[in-house]
C-alpha cells in the first residue's frame, strides 16, 4: 500500500525547505513530481462562471378521466361505462358471464380530455363498413352512367 497524502505532503515540505536552505533544488522522486504538478494545475484553474438555467414552467398535465372498459379475452372492447356507472359495467360484465362462452373483464381506463372536457378519443362503435356491390348484380342505369361519364373523359 502506497504513503498517505499527509505523509507525502511533509516529504514535499521538508524538500522544499532544505531548497530555501540550500538554494539548490534537490532531484525528486518521480511520485512526489506528479502530485506537486497537479497541485498547481489545481490552483492555476480559474472559476467559470456559471449562469443559473432558468426553470420551465411546468406544463399542466392533460386532463383525464376514468372510464370503465369492459373486454372479452380476446382483448375486444364490449363496452364502456363512465366512472360512476361501475354498478351498469358490473351488470353488463354478469349478464355476459352467464354466456358463458367467453371470459369478460372490467379495466379501468385513463382517457384524455380535452380542454373543453370532452374526450379526445370519442366513444366509438364498430364502424360501418359500406357494402360492396357483388359483380354481375349492378344496376343497368348505374353502368351506363359510368360508360356516358367515361366517354366524356376520353374526348375531352
Amino acid at each position: 500500500m502506497g504513503k498517505s497524502r499527509l505523509s507525502k505532503r511533509r516529504e514535499v515540505e521538508a524538500a522544499e525547505a532544505a531548497e530555501k536552505k540550500t538554494g539548490k533544488k534537490k532531484k525528486k522522486t518521480t511520485k512526489t513530481t506528479k502530485t506537486t504538478k497537479t497541485t498547481k494545475k489545481k490552483a492555476t484553474k480559474k472559476k467559470s462562471t456559471t449562469t443559473r438555467a432558468r426553470k420551465k414552467k411546468a406544463d399542466t398535465p392533460a386532463r383525464r378521466r376514468i372510464v370503465w372498459v369492459l373486454y372479452s379475452s380476446t382483448m375486444r372492447e364490449e363496452g364502456r361505462y363512465l366512472y360512476h356507472e361501475r354498478d351498469k359495467a358490473e351488470e353488463k360484465l354478469q349478464a355476459l358471464l352467464a354466456k358463458g362462452k367467453r371470459r369478460y373483464f372490467l379495466q379501468p381506463i385513463k382517457e384524455p380530455l380535452d380542454a373543453e372536457g370532452n374526450p379526445m378519443v370519442p366513444d366509438e362503435e364498430e364502424p360501418v363498413k359500406p357494402v360492396k356491390p357483388v359483380a354481375g348484380t349492378a344496376e343497368p342505369a348505374a353502368e351506363a352512367d359510368t360508360a356516358e361519364a367515361a366517354e366524356a373523359e376520353t374526348e375531352e
